[in-house]
C-alpha cells in the first residue's frame, strides 16, 4: 500500500477544530437572539428625531421636546396634527409636573397643525421653573377636549444652536 499525505480520512486535530467552530457558531446564534420576540417594546420605538412622537388615534404629536432656558424656565417645542374629520382642542399642558402657561386660539381641525415655536408658531407653552438640565427627560402631559390625556417623556435640550432663538 502506498501512503499519500492527501489522505481522505480527516485527521483528529481537524475534527476537533471543526467541532469547536460549530459549537461557537451555535452559541453565538443563541446569544444574539431576542427573547422578547418580534413585538418587543424596545423594538417598537419610533423616534426619528431627538423629539418624542406619539399617535393617539388620528392625533399625531411630533418632535416634542423642552428647551431649557438660561433663567431656569422651559419652553415646549413640537407640533400636533389632527387627521380626523372631527375637530379637537388642546385645553392644557403640564411640563415636569407643573401647569404650563399655555397660549393658543387654535382648534385642531383636520390637517391644520398646531406649532409650538418656529416661523409658523401658533401656540406657546412655557413653565417658569423647569428645574432640569439638558440631556434628561421630563414628563409632558397634553390634555385634549376629546382625546383626553396624552403623556410623553420629552428630552430637555440646551438653548443653543438651532434652539438659540427660543425664548
Amino acid at each position: 500500500m502506498v501512503f499519500c499525505h492527501y489522505s481522505p480520512v480527516i485527521s483528529t486535530p481537524t475534527l476537533k477544530k471543526t467541532g469547536l467552530i460549530l459549537a461557537l457558531l451555535l452559541t453565538s446564534l443563541g446569544l444574539t437572539s431576542c427573547a422578547a420576540g418580534g413585538n418587543a417594546e424596545t423594538r417598537l420605538i419610533k423616534q426619528v428625531t431627538d423629539g418624542v412622537e406619539r399617535d393617539i388615534a388620528d392625533l399625531k404629536l411630533r418632535n416634542v421636546k423642552v428647551v431649557a432656558l438660561p433663567d431656569g424656565s422651559g419652553t415646549l417645542i413640537g407640533f400636533i396634527v389632527n387627521h380626523n374629520d372631527l375637530p379637537d382642542q388642546l385645553v392644557g399642558i403640564t411640563i415636569n409636573g407643573q401647569p404650563a402657561d399655555y397660549q393658543s386660539e387654535v382648534i385642531l381641525e383636520k390637517n391644520k397643525p398646531m406649532y409650538f415655536e418656529g416661523d409658523s408658531a401658533n401656540a406657546k407653552a412655557k413653565v417658569a421653573a423647569l428645574n432640569e438640565i439638558s440631556g434628561n427627560r421630563v414628563p409632558v402631559v397634553f390634555y385634549f377636549a376629546k382625546a383626553g390625556k396624552v403623556e410623553l417623556s420629552a428630552l430637555v435640550v440646551k438653548n443653543e444652536g438651532i434652539y438659540s432663538s427660543i425664548l
